[in-house]
């Protein structure tokens, strides 16, 4: 082993015992300006830039005790010791050579974007730290935004950060207490956790927690965790991917409810994916154990009560010319229990084919063919049908001068069926087996440019053939006319700032079995007006009249400010389907000029008059939906209260905190915040939160 002393230790009074002998492999290296040894204590006493060298560790101090003997030092001030991997410092400190141990007080370190400070620090020689009654915190800030408090935090350098009975503190107020927190520290695994405590009637108090994993700049997981006092512990995943074209999200949550003895849960996937060149899959899996379970565990999804479970899947082959898709699709409804769902409708499987329009020879005019085959339920028809067809279509433009186009569309299809029923009159029907149907349709379309707005006048007549026959089925209810519509639409846009748009039509079908008057052929006159004058205001109203019952359905809208800053929102609409009940909704955030402070609330109502709109009594106001927030955020993270009332026993208080933990999380979040936004639209900025 080599000594290294400064002049002045040269010097000293006393010759110099031989360096110590940590072990026969290991070389310690020390300097220091002054250098006293006691020959009877077999000690060494460096005062002034001491350093110490050994194997992988270095020591630094201001003024350090040697013991030659038992191989082992001592610090009663400024402390510095990097063990290679690691680097912590204190106020004073001992340590041992040999066993490569020691414990420092008043320790401080920092570990990546991690800095702490405990009351005292142990090395135990196996490349892992303990810190004892320590604070920690990714925040950048003196004195932090936040931090953790943790009776003892394990850390191994360059792989993670464990803390046991964890106090999370903003500012000096402490907010809630965790049994552990992990944190990784690979500079190449960004893991931002947020943690959202809060309280519910139904659930009881809760902490959910999120914790976000990314496997490659294409692909993330989601965990959750989240305790329920009153229901139990509640676990789930989410894995999402996003490269190109190619993107999919798969998820799952689950349950076992302590005051219920049930299992809740639910599974939502999404994909689309290129297999080979020309060749995708898409497709879309939703299943879950009832029908309110986003009622009571995904509070944010735009469909608290679920109606409808969407099953599909999709092979698409696409060349220049033409298309091929072989899929499978199913639809199930909610029973009235709100338990069970039943199957409503299913594909297994569907083929079709598609042209694009296609110029044959000198035809003056494009063709496009299509195809199908399928094998369908459908709820309520007592038999699985088979069916198979083909159609084509010609269209061709004519230009008929200044603002004036022609626009004719001519077609024919044919489609066999190997079970086919057919009303035959008020009472009965007409059962058809291996019969072919055909279908011819003619769909002119004038169009005219004006400055009162782009005018279309279009007739659409479909028309059905016998069974098995190249004659009209004029002999059925309908005279085998199945639509005779001709429609008139104008789109007006006067100028950048107004949009407005009317349609309706008028029905020339006649029937055997009743007569249609006047009244009942006008279609409904559904008229759109939008108004914006500037980026931060904006209404609209769009209204649906039919002669015969009236006004349909009414709604209009009104929104000043920006969603993602100050703004309000107020929306109003009635429809015939729930002719007593009015509904009305407003919407309020107020937010500084930075954005860091937000207060935002939503309010929905219905209105109950049996008399019409002129007839509301007051006292039948209900408000049925009540949510308040105030939101925070700060350079490293986002706190928001939420309280939040709803039908369904919702009551609801929580407390979000989400940690950005490092740079450049942020600019993550938001990119991962646009690739769920096509899956779970409630997720979009501005609109609700993100798990």
């Amino acid at each position: 082993m080599l000594l290294a002393l400064s002049p002045l230790a040269a010097a000293a009074d006393y010759p110099l015992p031989p360096p110590p002998a940590v072990s026969t492999a290991t070389r310690l290296e020390f300097s220091a300006d002054h250098v006293d040894f006691d020959a009877p204590g077999k000690t060494l006493h460096l005062k002034g830039h001491v350093l110490v060298k050994e194997s992988t560790r270095t020591i630094k101090a201001d003024e350090l005790w040697l013991d030659t003997k038992d191989r082992s030092g001592r610090s009663e001030g400024y402390l510095f010791v990097d063990d290679g991997g690691a680097a912590v410092a204190g106020e004073s400190g001992e340590f041992n050579f040999e066993e490569r141990t020691g414990k420092l007080s008043k320790a401080h370190a920092g570990y990546g974007d991690w800095r702490v400070h405990a009351k005292e620090a142990r090395l135990n020689g196996r490349s892992k730290l303990d810190y004892l009654g320590a604070n920690f915190t990714s925040c950048d800030y003196t004195p932090p935004h936040y931090h953790f408090h943790a009776t003892r935090v394990t850390v191994v350098p360059k792989k993670h950060l464990i803390a046991y009975n964890t106090t999370f503190f903003i500012g000096r107020v402490p907010l809630f207490y965790l049994p552990i927190v992990y944190k990784s520290l690979d500079p190449d695994h960004v893991v931002p956790i947020k943690f959202q405590p809060g309280y519910d009637r139904r659930n009881g108090v809760f902490v959910k927690g999120t914790m976000l994993h990314n496997f490659s700049p294409f692909l993330y997981n989601k965990l959750y965790l989240d305790f329920y006092s009153a229901q139990g512990v509640g676990v789930g995943t989410e894995l999402n991917h996003h490269k190109g074209d190619d993107r999919g999200v798969l998820y799952g949550y689950h349950i076992h409810e302590n005051s219920s003895r049930t299992e809740r849960w639910a599974v939502v996937g999404n994909v689309y994916q290129t297999l080979v060149s020309s060749l995708t899959f898409q497709g879309r899996a939703q299943i879950q154990s009832d029908a309110t379970f986003n009622n009571n565990y995904a509070r944010n999804s735009l469909l608290p009560v679920t109606p409808t479970l969407d099953n599909s899947g999709a092979l698409n082959f696409r060349q220049k010319l033409y298309s091929l898709r072989l899929s499978y699709q199913r639809e199930d409804l909610a029973a009235p229990d709100q338990i069970h769902y039943i199957k409503s409708f299913e594909d297994y499987p569907r083929l079709d084919y598609q042209t694009v329009p296609l110029a044959i020879g000198h035809l003056p005019w494009l063709n496009t063919f299509t195809g199908f085959a399928d094998n369908n339920y459908t709820q309520g028809r007592p038999f699985i049908q088979k069916s198979a067809g083909g159609a084509w279509e010609g269209t061709r433009v004519f230009s008929l001068g200044r603002g004036f186009s022609f626009v004719p569309k001519l077609g024919y299809s044919e489609t066999a069926y190997d079970r086919f029923d057919q009303a035959a009159d008020f009472a009965s029907t007409s059962t058809f087996r291996d019969a072919i149907i055909g279908h011819y349709h003619v769909n002119p379309d004038l169009r005219w440019k004006t400055r009162l707005g782009d005018w279309d006048l279009a007739e659409d007549y479909l028309r059905r053939l016998r069974p098995d026959s190249m004659a009209d089925d004029a002999g059925a209810i309908d005279h085998g006319v199945e639509t005779n519509l001709l429609s008139l639409r104008d789109l007006f846009h006067p100028s950048r700032t107004v949009f407005l748009r009317v349609f309706s039509g008028y029905d020339f079908r006649v029937f055997r079995d009743h007569t249609v008057g006047f009244r009942e052929r006008v279609q409904p006159i559904v008229s759109e007006v939008t108004y914006t004058p500037r980026p931060t205001l904006n209404w609209s109203v769009r209204d649906d009249y039919q002669l015969d019952s009236g006004n349909r359905s009414v709604l209009a809208s009104f929104l000043y400010g920006r969603e993602d800053g100050t703004f309000g929102s107020l929306a109003g609409g009635y429809t015939l389907a729930v002719p007593d009940r009015y509904a009305f909704d407003a919407s309020f955030m107020l937010a500084n000029a930075t954005g860091t402070w937000k207060v935002g609330g939503v309010v929905r109502n219905e209105i109950f008059s049996s008399g019409g709109i002129t007839h509301v009594a007051a006292n039948r106001l209900r408000m049925f939906d009540k949510e308040l927030s105030l939101t925070h955020a700060w350079h490293d993270f986002l706190g928001r209260l939420m309280v939040r009332f709803r039908p369904g026993g919702v009551r609801e208080g929580t407390v979000r905190i989400d940690l950005k933990f490092g740079k450049g999380v942020s600019k993550t979040a938001a990119q991962h915040r646009d690739w769920e936004s096509e899956w779970f639209p409630e997720r979009a900025a501005g609109v609700h939160d993100r798990p």
